[in-house]
């Protein structure tokens, strides 16, 4: 990403890390994506921004090709087993355009989503980042595994950062 510091000349990029890591798979399907960013060498402790789709966080790989393809594989197959884990770097002028970039990505934002249970009526809330109409499975505490659908819009008295 070191095309930013290019278009915000005399700010020096900082390298962060996103850590990535498969969340268990519910029933046959894969599990979500779980990120952390957190500042090379830095003092700060690492920000959790949220939990990925596949597809939402091979979009963010992609963009800016500041990941090679090659880069992009290793991290999938690292990523292709429950708990599998991996680590992309990225260079950002600062860690609030990384956060944005990350939580906020045109096409597959993290967004609050909720659901309640068919089985308990439990209401279940969580944050994932994928594109409107995409779905992916979610276990509830009493067991019952749903089949959630992003929405096309966010719930009410929510907003984007």
């Amino acid at each position: 990403m070191d095309q930013f510091s290019e278009r915000q000349p005399g700010i020096a990029p900082e390298t962060f890390s996103i850590v990535l890591s498969r969340l268990p798979a519910v029933d046959n399907g894969p599990g979500l994506i779980s990120f952390l960013i957190d500042a090379v060498g830095g003092a700060r402790s690492a920000v959790r921004a949220g939990t990925l789709t596949d597809a939402a966080l091979r979009g963010r790989l992609a963009h800016f090709d500041a990941h090679s393809a090659n880069e992009i594989a290793a991290v999938r197959k690292a990523l292709s087993a429950d708990n599998g884990s991996a680590v992309v770097y990225e260079s950002w002028p600062a860690l609030d355009g990384c956060l944005r970039f990350w939580y906020g990505f045109v096409g597959s934002q993290i967004r609050p989503i909720e659901s309640a249970c068919e089985a308990c009526g439990v209401l279940n809330r969580g944050s994932v980042g994928g594109a409107v109409g995409e779905s992916f499975l979610r276990r509830c505490g009493c067991g019952r595994v749903s089949r959630i659908t992003v929405p096309n819009h966010l719930p009410l008295g929510s907003s984007a950062r």
